[in-house]
């Protein structure tokens, strides 16, 4: 016989793997169209979860479906999990800072434009705010008194210490543009508010600003505290800066009142996290704004945002109720420290969220959720779900993000469209039916082989990719709040990683 056929016997035990094999193939397409057919997946949903970029996209896509169908979770999670455990990218213990978030030590003098909206600090935060306390508060009592009397142009000034919030701090009057009312600690550390209450502060005059406080929820049930800052109707051009929101489901909550909006305020390098999974059915969403337009949320590090009912998403940032101009920039946003495909969907920043009533609308409708919105310079990492989300965002763009272990860039619920541009990414951009993505000049991963340590967040290129030859003028500097150069490689990091 022949050298290099195999012999009679080796052939008859090939013929019966290879029988095997047809058969296991054919088990397995059947035990998966009956899957799909219970899950109720659709010919287009199946075609969606083939074109995933990733294994570890796809299984969490079948987690998400078979969600509610205990019978067929028995069956599929076994074969699920050990996929999960050959794919997927477990978070590090440590990720860089990447100079984003609250910093000790440092404060910037507020100020206002000429149309009374604020503005923010062009790079880092550096400086000492030159401008005296008019009064220094030494009991949570002074401080829900204070802040009820206080006029245009004062500086509370909370002591060093500790501070029991049990009674919800409420503005009376409102400040100026060029005289805004203040409450802060000296020192960004200094003053830390244990709050038990629902809401520690709620904010409805204009021009108020907040910084250098430390908020930690401590109540019992984690449906009590809901909100560190409750930002609510004519509270025009609030500035929320270099404050510490542990805790909370929504640790601030931006939304219409009897007919008014808090529109163009400001929340800028802040760390809003929690320590654990939040016990709750409320949405959590660190930073959840409803019918409020021209806001910027800048330089803010956002982490650890699970919510324990899985049965609705939870959201890092989010714009949505007919809200116009949001601009979400420079920020890093991190949606677990880890078990990233622990139970729930988790999503890092979304123009859209997940829809609003149309009673809650700035028009009464919501044609759209969001109208020109900006998601650019971001940094976005550990999402099992999408890093960006644009659902019923209109005019949107998202521009030099980084997305590191996420599901890549979503458009859902028509009619939303963005120019998605310069980008990186593991995963890839996801337009679904009805929705419309102009997309140029994105790189997709693997991100590990990227940069030095992407699931890290340490962001050195290891190779320097092709420099692109544009400025966009909606979005013009880069991750450090610095002028992009004319010439700078896709993602948010255009050199060194921190700022």
């Amino acid at each position: 016989m022949a050298q290099g056929y195999p012999q009679p016997r080796k052939r008859r035990r090939l013929h019966m793997a290879l029988r095997l094999l047809a058969v296991a193939l054919l088990m397995a397409a059947c035990a998966g169209g009956w899957l799909a057919w219970r899950a109720q997946l659709a010919p287009a949903d199946i075609w969606a979860l083939a074109q995933e970029r990733s294994v570890m996209d796809a299984v969490r896509y079948a987690e998400r479906r078979l969600q509610g169908h205990p019978k067929l979770e028995i069956v599929a999670l076994p074969l699920l999990g050990l996929l999960r455990g050959q794919h997927e990218r477990e978070v590090p213990a440590a990720l860089a800072d990447l100079g984003k978030g609250q910093r000790l030590g440092a404060q910037v003098p507020v100020r206002h434009d000429g149309k009374g909206r604020p503005v923010p600090a062009a790079q880092a935060l550096q400086g000492r705010n030159t401008v005296l306390a008019t009064r220094v508060l030494r009991s949570s009592e002074e401080i829900v008194s204070a802040v009820a009397r206080a006029q245009a142009g004062e500086v509370l000034e909370i002591a060093p210490g500790r501070y029991r919030i049990a009674t919800k701090i409420k503005t009376g009057q409102p400040g100026e543009p060029g005289r805004p009312i203040t409450l802060r600690a000296a020192q960004a550390g200094s003053v830390i508010l244990e709050v038990v209450a629902v809401e520690a502060m709620v904010i409805g005059h204009p021009y108020w600003v907040v910084e250098n406080l430390d908020w930690q929820g401590r109540c019992s049930r984690d449906d009590d505290c809901e909100h560190a800052l409750h930002v609510v109707g004519p509270a025009r051009g609030t500035v929320v800066v270099n404050n510490r929101m542990s805790d909370f489901n929504a640790h601030i909550k931006v939304n219409a009142e009897n007919g008014r909006f808090p529109d163009d305020g400001l929340v800028q390098f802040n760390t809003l996290d929690n320590t654990r999974a939040r016990q709750t059915v409320n949405p959590v969403t660190p930073f959840d704004l409803v019918a409020a337009s021209g806001w910027q949320f800048m330089d803010n590090r956002v982490e650890h945002f699970i919510r324990a009912d899985v049965r609705k998403p939870s959201y890092g940032v989010f714009m949505k109720g007919a809200s116009e101009g949001g601009r979400i920039e420079r920020n890093v946003v991190v949606c677990t420290r880890s078990g990233i495909s622990q139970p729930g969907q988790r999503v890092g920043i979304s123009l859209g969220g997940g829809g609003t009533g149309a009673p809650y609308c700035r028009d009464g409708r919501c044609d759209f959720e969001h109208r020109g919105g900006v998601v650019a310079n971001n940094v976005v990492a550990h999402c099992n779900d999408a890093g960006v989300d644009i659902s019923k965002a209109v005019e949107s763009l998202v521009l030099h993000n980084t997305l590191v272990n996420t599901q890549g860039v979503n458009l859902r619920n028509p009619p939303a469209d963005a120019e998605v541009l310069r980008n990186v990414m593991d995963s890839g951009i996801h337009p679904r039916r009805g929705t419309r993505a102009v997309q140029a000049d994105n790189l997709f991963g693997p991100t590990p082989a990227l940069f030095t340590g992407a699931d890290a967040l340490q962001l050195s290129w290891r190779q320097l990719p092709e420099a692109l030859h544009l400025r966009h003028e909606r979005a013009p500097d880069d991750f450090c709040g610095r002028p992009r150069p004319s010439a700078s490689p896709p993602g948010a990091v255009v050199g060194a990683a921190r700022c």
